[in-house]
């Protein structure tokens, strides 16, 4: 199989992650693997150990009409068997370009119904996505926010990110003084896109409410467009001495192998990485009580919390730090519960799609003789 993945950026979120993840797997499994970009970031080095083909497009802006012309040059070249699109520029531009190459394409539904406000930009993806081969969303919420939207023949598909276990269970603790964290206090560790979706000024108030009643150290990663607005309500609240905010760690997992607690308390989500893999870390979890956080975890595996309510997200804290015993216990069984969003497993579940999908678009008397045992494609 040749698969080409479009995405505008490597950058430090959940979605340019999980594209490394599966280009690592589908390269093992001896595909021919590409990936076009506008811009490089953090995930870029990883991206590059995969050993995918990266096709470097140019662009002013994300409206940028000559983007388009490149997909349609690149694949023009590559011939992908299927092509699969991430993120807002892409899922429009990427689509456009394979639809205009006739090529199957697959829409990556990220997140949920909330995460898109009524806007001329969010027509024109649901315009573009009703023309897609296929959708995969990476939750239940997000797959029926395409159920009412979908014309007839779209194939929509639900396939949960993954979790690469193995280099998890690599990974060793950290050392918090490597970041500022020098007492024997215990410590949260609070990650995400520093985005209105995230709910941090909520969790800064219960931090205020927490460190009133007990001595904690938190730590706060991630980038984003409201991390001055954090960093001043660390300041305004009086936590600066006890609130580290370090901004995009590629260590996250060695932070989650030392937290005594992981908290998230996002409005929502689609599939959320840094849950899960603090799952996979055997992290205790305190998480906001919203759909996608109960299709992954039960009360017997987290804490969940009001994310409307500081008072209710600081009670959740308290009671995982009141109890490690059992907090533990929480976390152990989380583990057990993520097994199943191994990278292996995903990365199968989208082989299969891509496979029918190729399979669909060749002409009649090929899909014969791949019915009879012969390859698909040489490459």
């Amino acid at each position: 199989m040749r698969v080409l993945h479009c995405v505008p950026s490597l950058g430090g979120g959940g979605a340019e992650r999980q594209l490394t993840y599966l280009a690592q797997a589908f390269v093992e499994m001896g595909w021919d693997v590409h990936v076009a970009i506008v811009q490089g970031g953090p995930n870029l080095t990883r991206l590059e150990r995969t050993g995918a083909t990266i096709h470097r497009l140019h662009g002013i802006s994300n409206y940028d009409p000559r983007i388009l012309y490149q997909l349609l040059g690149t694949i023009r070249r590559i011939k992908p068997d299927v092509a699969q699109c991430w993120l807002l520029q892409m899922e429009v531009m990427g689509g456009l370009a394979s639809l205009l190459s006739r090529i199957p394409w697959v829409f990556c539904e990220r997140a949920s119904e909330e995460a898109y406000p009524s806007s001329l930009k969010m027509w024109l993806r649901v315009k573009v996505g009703r023309l897609a081969t296929a959708i995969v969303s990476n939750s239940q919420t997000g797959d029926r926010y395409w159920a009412a939207r979908t014309r007839e023949g779209v194939k929509r598909r639900v396939i949960p990110n993954c979790v690469p276990f193995e280099e998890i269970v690599a990974t060793l603790p950290v050392n918090l003084a490597e970041i500022g964290v020098t007492t024997g206090d215990p410590v949260l560790l609070i990650a995400g896109r520093m985005e209105p979706q995230k709910n941090f000024e909520t969790l800064i108030r219960a931090l205020r409410l927490v460190m009133a009643s007990r001595p904690v150290q938190a730590v706060l990663c991630g980038e984003g467009s409201l991390r001055g607005l954090v960093e001043r309500l660390v300041e305004q609240n009086g936590l600066a001495n006890r609130v580290r905010v370090v901004g995009y760690v590629s260590n996250l997992w060695s932070l989650m192998k030392r937290a005594d607690v992981t908290v998230s308390v996002s409005w929502f989500e689609g599939s959320p990485n840094v849950v899960l893999e603090a799952m996979a870390c055997g992290c205790p979890l305190v998480v906001s009580d919203i759909p996608t956080h109960r299709e992954i975890l039960d009360e017997d595996a987290a804490v969940f919390v009001d994310p409307a309510n500081p008072q209710r997200v600081a009670d959740g804290i308290i009671r995982s730090l009141g109890d490690p015993e059992k907090a533990q216990q929480r976390a152990r069984i989380a583990q057990d519960h993520v097994q199943r969003y191994s990278l292996s497993t995903v990365a199968k579940e989208y082989a299969d799609l891509y496979r029918e999908l190729a399979l669909r678009n060749r002409p009649a008397s090929e899909r014969v003789r791949d019915s009879e045992g012969r390859s698909p494609r040489s490459n």
